[in-house]
């Protein structure tokens, strides 16, 4: 209002300036000026105006909660439906995977059944021609008249045919690891898969196995580790079981020199050749014909192995019993898993210069031996049947074991 008097003064003062006579220049800025101030809006209109601002900013901001609101609950009840149908469609996957599993190994278990049938056949046949062919000669010798007795024919022409399993009897009393006879044959060494290759599985090369050998069905126990001890024959080295129980489980905590003299032993007590395997003979004896990642196939599966990840009851935890999953077509248990195996040869970096007989390579870092097959406490990949891994030959641990083999033929 102050403001609109001191603008009516002024328009005065122009309009004197103009020539108007100071009482008529008054007058008419006066009459101006009530004009003016009655057009003007009141305080009181401004303060309507300022109530009627808030109630629409109020309006306004509850139909912004209200909107907001709406979207919010539109929002969750998408999310919730969505999770829900993704749900749905995760349990329909899983079961339709676990049926795909189930049937799969339903079908593996048949087809091994079929095969193990089909060796022991053959198993059969092969006892029936020897034992003709015996019968045979021994007519042969009564007719000439020179027939040994029988005692000695029995013990020089023990013949071992593929698939067959024998323990040998020990000088101090029981028996030997039980042994299963692997074929002579050749195979591809070396990362045949393609899957996951790593430098030291190159080159792949042929490996051909001239003559048929034995193998140990299973990996070394403690029980017959124990044995060794108790014979005085592994000195007073009572290896230890971690706590898990020794009698069928695995002998961890042993090393390639303990190894060495547990074979020695073993050869002592029998009378017959035994060794560690050279690593073409556990490859070749761990693939059993096979080319796949594991001598089952390309996937590692459920509870065929124990690893971490192998889906069995004894994961990432400890060792398993020996024999505790199906064996591979040679007859042999835990090739995958449970311990990793020592084995005869001195650590390379790869296969170049490799011998291709089968035969131990006693030659690179000697002081590193080679360990094969994977462990209760590795992954899957690392249980591959061309996966390499290695210590140094006095190295122990709970991981590491190792399983036997026998030469047949001088």
């Amino acid at each position: 209002m102050t403001q609109t008097l001191i603008n009516t003064l002024r328009f005065a003062d122009r309009l004197k300036e103009a020539g108007f006579a100071a009482v008529q220049a008054e007058a008419l800025a006066r009459t101006l000026g009530d004009e003016l101030t009655e057009q003007l809006p009141s305080k009181a209109d401004f303060q309507d105006l300022r109530a009627d601002f808030k109630t629409l900013r109020a309006e306004f901001n509850a139909l912004d909660a209200g909107l907001t609101g709406r979207m919010d609950a539109l929002d969750s009840g998408l999310t919730g439906r969505v999770d829900a149908l993704e749900s749905r469609v995760d349990g329909r996957i899983d079961t339709l995977e676990s049926n795909v599993t189930g049937q799969i190994e339903t079908l593996a278990g048949k087809i091994d059944g079929q095969r193990f049938a089909f060796n022991l056949v053959l198993a059969a046949l092969g006892v029936l021609i020897a034992l003709v062919g015996v019968l045979v000669a021994i007519g042969l010798l009564v007719l000439l008249g020179a027939a040994p007795a029988m005692g000695q024919t029995a013990g020089e022409a023990e013949t071992f045919s593929v698939g067959r399993t024998f323990r040998d009897a020990l000088r101090s009393g029981g028996e030997g690891p039980l042994m299963v006879v692997a074929p002579a044959g050749a195979f591809r060494m070396g990362c045949v898969s393609g899957q996951g290759c790593q430098d030291e599985e190159k080159p792949v090369h042929r490996v051909t196995i001239a003559a048929p050998f034995a193998a140990g069905v299973y990996e070394v126990t403690f029980a017959e580790w124990d044995a060794c001890v108790e014979a005085g024959g592994c000195g007073e080295y009572r290896s230890d079981d971690a706590g898990w129980g020794r009698g069928r489980r695995p002998v961890v905590n042993v090393s390639w020199k303990d190894a060495q003299v547990y074979v020695a032993w073993l050869t002592r007590e029998s009378g017959a050749p035994y060794r560690l395997l050279s690593e073409a003979e556990w490859e070749y004896v761990a693939r059993a014909g096979s080319e796949t990642v594991y001598s089952w196939g390309d996937r590692i599966g459920k509870n065929r192995a124990d690893c971490d990840g192998c889906g069995s009851r004894w994961d990432n935890e400890r060792t398993a019993p020996v024999g505790s999953f199906r064996a591979n077509a040679f007859g042999l248990h835990d090739v995958h898993g449970n311990v990793w195996e020592w084995v005869e040869d001195c650590r390379n970096d790869g296969y170049a210069g490799a011998p291709a007989d089968g035969t131990a390579w006693e030659q690179g870092s000697c002081h590193r031996r080679v360990v094969r097959g994977g462990s209760w406490v590795n992954f899957p990949w690392d249980l591959r049947s061309a996966n390499r891994s290695g210590g140094t030959s006095g190295y122990r641990n709970s991981i590491i074991g190792f399983r036997v083999a026998r030469s047949l033929t001088p």
